[in-house]
């Protein structure tokens, strides 16, 4: 009956998540809140459920055919009830840089066997610099469970420049 209400909330921390990513507390704030709002989904699910013939089992089916729903339950229950929850957090940084170069500021000299210079290009003064647009460096932010290897745990991968 009100799980349509915890989905869109678990949708809005799950969004915040995204937004907090180079803030680890806000992030983790984030992550407990919606571990909550997602748990609460399925504990709404059970209630309406029970109430039903065979709904106990439907749920209990329902909840087993997923690993990821018993790890968040897990997840959300260590946070409640013993210590915030542990996830990792890696960020990549990528930077590139472009030396300006000039082709016809390159002195080309060309020797023969014996070491004389046979011919030597650029008798002009180079050119002044060039100024070249920096590019910003891409910062990737991955989060994720040490103790869930499937692709499904990542919580949250995501670049910005």
């Amino acid at each position: 009956m009100y799980e349509k209400d915890k989905i869109i909330e678990a949708e809005y921390f799950y969004t915040r998540m995204k937004q907090e990513q180079k803030d680890r507390d806000a992030f983790r704030y984030n992550l407990s809140a919606f571990l909550s709002a997602a748990r609460s989904v399925l504990q709404y699910a059970l209630k309406e459920a029970e109430t039903k013939t065979g709904g106990q089992q439907w749920y209990d089916n329902q909840v087993s055919s997923y690993p990821a729903s018993k790890f968040f339950k897990n997840k959300r229950d260590i946070n409640i009830h013993a210590s915030p929850v542990q996830f990792k957090q890696h960020v990549n940084v990528h930077v590139t840089e472009t030396l300006p170069c000039p082709v016809d500021s390159v002195p080309f000299i060309f020797r023969d066997k014996d070491g004389n210079i046979k011919s030597q290009y650029l008798e002009e003064p180079p050119p002044a610099p060039v100024k070249v647009p920096e590019t910003p460096p891409i910062v990737t932010y991955h989060f994720f469970f040490d103790d869930w290897s499937d692709d499904e745990a990542f919580l949250l991968s995501a670049k910005h420049t």
